[in-house]
């Protein structure tokens, strides 16, 4: 799995579940999520339950933060470390 397929799958969760009533809203990988009113505070617990399911990590509540959930990007990168850290432990 790489950072690309992170992106990909969790733009495909964000449309789904936040834009599914506004498809014309393009989506860039480092898109502010919070920002730009696409997540919000409920939605970043969706958004984490997915990430947890989906990749099959734990994220403490201390971990959600802007620097890791600000965009897809910044999600993806975050993921991939935190399944790293896993896979070496």
């Amino acid at each position: 799995m790489t950072s690309a397929d992170v992106v990909e799958r969790t733009r495909a969760y964000v449309r789904e579940q936040f834009l599914y009533a506004r498809p014309d809203v393009r989506l860039s990988d480092d898109e502010p999520l919070f920002e730009r009113g696409i997540v919000d505070s409920m939605g970043a617990v969706e958004l984490v339950a997915f990430l947890e399911d989906e990749y099959g990590i734990v994220i403490d509540d201390d971990e959600v933060t802007e620097q890791h959930f600000r965009s897809l990007q910044s999600i993806a990168d975050y993921v991939c470390s935190k399944r790293a850290i896993s896979a070496a432990t």
